[in-house]
C-alpha cells in the first residue's frame, strides 16, 4: 500500500439532508471530476472517464473517512451506507453518516460551507504521460477510500504516499499533519508561511545525516519530492 496517492477537489455543491435522530445525515457530492486539470503537482493531471469502472465492479470494501483517517469512519460500501457511482462528470458519492460526534461536527461544517472538499485515495493501474512529462492522464485506478477533507486546495498532495510521509515525519520528529500541510501548500503553488518553510527546511536538515537502511527508505522519497518540486529554491536552503 506504499504507492497510495491522494487527490482532492473543491466539490460545491455538497448536499446534506437531515434524517431521523438514529440515522444521522445523508450526504452526497463529487469525489472526483473527469477531464479537469489539477493544480501543478508539479505536472498537470487529469482523470479520464472510465478510470473507476473496474475498481467499482470489483466490489472491494471501500470506506469513507474524515481526512483519510481510519479513526473517523463515516460509511462503507460493505455496510451499504456508502454508494459510489461513476457518472459522466466523475465519481459520485452518496452516504448515510453515522450518528456519532465527529460526523455531527462534520455535518455542521458542511452545512455552513466551512468544509467543501472531497478527496480519494488510489493506486494507479494505468496512466499516460505527455512526451515532455508535463501532463499525466489517469486511465485506470484502484480506489481505496474517499474522504471529506478540511484542506482547501484542489489536488493538495502528489504521489508522495501516506506511508512515506508518515515515515518521514517519524524519522525527523515532525508532526505529520504539519508536514502534509507544508507539502500541500508547496505543491498548490501558494506562498509558504514562515512556519511551513521552516518545517520543510528542518525535515531536509534532519534527513541528511541518515545512513541506515531504514533511514534511506525515509530520505529517498523526500529527495525525490525536492527534485520534482524545486524545493531547494523555494525554501532558500
Amino acid at each position: 500500500m506504499s504507492d497510495i496517492e491522494i487527490r482532492s477537489i473543491d466539490v460545491e455543491p455538497i448536499e446534506l439532508r437531515s434524517a431521523d435522530e438514529d440515522s444521522g445525515m445523508s450526504f452526497s457530492g463529487w469525489a472526483a471530476r473527469f477531464n479537469e486539470p489539477s493544480l501543478p503537482l508539479p505536472f498537470t493531471e487529469r482523470i479520464a472517464p472510465g478510470a473507476f469502472t473496474r475498481t467499482l465492479k470489483s466490489r472491494n470494501d471501500i470506506k469513507m473517512f474524515v481526512n483519510h483517517s481510519d479513526l473517523h469512519v463515516l460509511a462503507s460500501t460493505r455496510s451499504k451506507t456508502l454508494q459510489l457511482e461513476e457518472r459522466k462528470e466523475g465519481l459520485w458519492v452518496e452516504a448515510e453518516l453515522p450518528n456519532v460526534t465527529y460526523a455531527r461536527d462534520l455535518a455542521e461544517l458542511l452545512r455552513n460551507g466551512i468544509v467543501r472538499t472531497m478527496s480519494f485515495g488510489f493506486t494507479t493501474v494505468k496512466d499516460d504521460w505527455s512526451d515532455n512529462g508535463n501532463e499525466r492522464t489517469l486511465q485506470e485506478v484502484r480506489l481505496h477510500e474517499v474522504s471529506v477533507v478540511t484542506s482547501q486546495a484542489a489536488y493538495p498532495t502528489s504521489s508522495a504516499s501516506i506511508r512515506n510521509l508518515t515515515l518521514i515525519a517519524k524519522r525527523t520528529d515532525t508532526n505529520v499533519d504539519v508536514l502534509t500541510d507544508a507539502i500541500a501548500a508547496l505543491e498548490a503553488g501558494t506562498d509558504l508561511t514562515d512556519d511551513q518553510a521552516n518545517v520543510l527546511r528542518e525535515v531536509v536538515d534532519r534527513s541528511r545525516p541518515a545512513t541506515s537502511e531504514a533511514a534511506t527508505e525515509v530520505a529517498t522519497p523526500l529527495s525525490l519530492m525536492i527534485k520534482q518540486m524545486d524545493l531547494l529554491s523555494k525554501i532558500d536552503l
